[in-house]
């Protein structure tokens, strides 16, 4: 075949999306002409397209040699270095292709992402948008664009981008593609407060492709949110097949309470501390069943879930797991002991603290000569985006003069250590004396009452029966449901809420008012 009609050949592959045999035509034709630029771009773009980016590499600069001014080489050759996170490299050639091709939303839309990976989003907004100027109904650029604005919980603007990049969706998009679409459009109407919408969205996705994870598993954190629990914990199951998502653990299953007497049953930890914490509960229920619990934990959950009568072994996730008879994940205890808003196990406590720490704390603390409120404005670094708040924030709250302060947190942000010390010094730190959570419950057991954001804080002074204050933004975690200022799950909690997306200070004037 002549070389001319080889690449033909290989095109007519790619365009049917049959890259095996556009490879084979591709590595046929650069065998006999290893010089070949059309053959070697395409070769590169095949393997970037099975995201094969250290394969491809050689190829596009190979190409880029024999032709170095062609703007889409240049835009795959970003692409490829992008794949392979070499952001500066990437970076250089995204710049070259724009220069050879300034009017294209492609290299725009490419270019963005590579800002967004950099980590500077507002760069990449910049990218994208000006993609989305040269062509409007670019939906990888409104997508990219969208999802962006909704890490940034500007979620109005998020949602109104998403449903132009839906709008512009090609008919032939692949399925992936459009679920996760569905799935961001679904956060952001929950997020702007319309659970409802996002319900509906996902049934409709869902009843022509019922086999979407990311989909089903945005429907369930609907439905739990708004209360309907038995339909919610039966479609939250599919959190294991999304792709974002660990793996179910080998041998794990929905286990029967009815079937339970006489077998010895592991509950798996999954997810954060305070999704251990609050259904932990369940221990109980599974003893009554007849079962011999064993316990995983994360490792600084142990001491304190060993205070658990029900729980016959507890080990930490770093240990070897014993034989039992059924391992059941921690979250997927609310189906199987089908849970509903009106049958929620919230016997409380049902942590204690271990005696040795308890007597620790009060000899730390000493006596109390006022209200001792604990507090904790963030969790650990990599919940920071969903929960925390400055530590200023709260200026109010501390400034109550009939209250002393105490610090549960183990990390605390250097800007807010900073500002504490300046603004607020008599806020008692304990972050190095926290070992783990054996010792925050023995010093919240110490304390009048506690004030949280949404952090495993908040589960665990509810799990103690403690007195909490929880403040919560506009768009909660699906536990706290809506509106209400009570919880089923925590009875001596009450909720203090965002009136409207991003307003700390009005949840706060009303905690100060009931604090005070």
């Amino acid at each position: 075949m002549a070389d001319g009609a080889s690449i033909s050949a290989a095109a007519r592959h790619f365009a049917a999306r049959d890259l095996k045999s556009a490879e084979e035509a591709c590595r046929r034709l650069i065998r006999r002409q290893p010089r070949h630029f059309d053959a070697l771009h395409l070769l590169g773009v095949v393997l970037i397209r099975q995201s094969r980016y250290k394969d491809a590499l050689p190829f596009l600069l190979r190409a880029a040699a024999e032709q170095p001014d062609v703007a889409l080489l240049q835009s795959n050759l970003a692409s490829a270095y992008l794949g392979l996170s070499r952001y500066d490299d990437a970076l250089a050639a995204s710049y070259r292709a724009i220069d050879l091709s300034p009017a294209n939303a492609d290299q725009f839309n490419t270019l963005g992402t590579i800002h967004k990976n950099l980590d500077q989003p507002e760069a990449a907004i910049e990218a994208y948008s000006r993609a989305i100027t040269l062509e409007p109904a670019h939906a990888p650029a409104l997508f990219n664009l969208g999802t962006l604005l909704a890490k940034q919980d500007r979620w109005a603007e998020a949602l109104a981008t998403l449903r132009r990049a839906e709008q512009a969706a090609p008919p032939d998009a692949p399925l992936d593609k459009i679920a996760d679409l569905t799935k961001e459009i679904g956060r952001c109407l929950m997020a702007v407060g319309d659970p409802q919408a996002a319900i509906e969205s996902c049934r409709r996705f869902l009843a022509l492709h019922p086999d979407q994870p990311a989909v089903r598993s945005n429907l369930a954190l609907a439905l739990l949110l708004t209360g309907q629990f038995e339909e919610g914990w039966q479609a939250y199951e599919s959190r294991w097949e999304d792709a974002g998502n660990d793996p179910l653990p080998p041998g794990a299953t929905i286990i029967d309470p009815d079937k339970l007497a006489g077998k010895r049953v592991l509950i798996l930890a999954e997810q954060g501390r305070g999704d251990v914490i609050q259904f932990i509960r369940y221990v109980s229920l599974l003893a009554e069943c007849g079962a011999t619990v064993l316990v995983q934990v994360y490792p600084d959950l142990v001491e304190l879930v060993r205070a658990m009568p029900s729980a016959s072994q507890v080990i930490s996730t770093d240990d070897p797991v014993p034989d039992v008879d059924l391992r059941t994940p921690v979250m997927s205890l609310p189906l199987a002991f089908r849970t509903t808003l009106s049958h929620v196990p919230a016997g409380v406590p049902y942590l204690a603290v271990p005696q040795v720490r308890l007597v620790r704390w009060r000899d730390r603390l000493g006596p109390g000569r006022r209200r001792r409120i604990g507090v904790a404005w963030s969790g650990s670094a990599h919940s920071y985006g969903r929960s925390a708040v400055p530590a200023a924030l709260l200026a109010p709250a501390f400034d109550l003069v009939d209250a002393e302060w105490h610090c549960l947190q183990s990390e605390i942000r250097e800007g807010d250590r900073a500002w504490l010390a300046a603004e607020a010094p008599h806020v008692h730190l304990h972050d190095h004396a926290l070992v783990d959570f054996a010792d925050t419950a023995a010093l919240i057991s110490c304390l009048d009452e506690v004030v949280t954001v949404d952090t495993a804080v908040a589960h665990l002074a509810g799990a103690l029966a403690h007195p909490v204050r929880i403040l919560l933004p506009f768009n909660p975690d699906f536990r706290w449901l809506l509106t209400r200022t009570t919880s089923p799950w925590y009875p001596t909690a009450r909720l203090y809420r965002q009136p409207s997306p991003g307003d700390w200070p009005s949840a706060v004037r009303d905690l100060v008012a009931t604090l005070g």
